[in-house]
C-alpha cells in the first residue's frame, strides 16, 4: 500500500500512534487500505475518523 497517497496529517496520526506493547494493534494495513485508495483527502478524514470509532483506537 502507498501510505504516500492519503492526506498528510492522517500520515502524521499514524506514525504518531502509540506502540502496541500487547495484543493486536487496532488498526491493520488491511483496514487502511479503502482510505488510500480514496483520492479525495475530506473523505479520507471521514473513513479515518469512522475507522478510529469502530477500531477504538486513539
Amino acid at each position: 500500500m502507498n501510505f504516500l497517497c492519503l492526506a498528510p496529517d492522517l500520515q502524521e496520526e499514524l506514525l504518531l500512534l502509540p506502540t502496541v506493547e500487547r495484543g493486536r494493534a487496532p488498526l491493520t494495513e488491511k483496514l487502511l487500505r479503502p482510505i488510500a485508495a480514496t483520492p479525495c483527502w475530506k473523505k479520507q478524514r471521514r473513513m479515518w475518523q469512522l475507522l478510529l470509532g469502530a477500531s477504538g483506537a486513539s
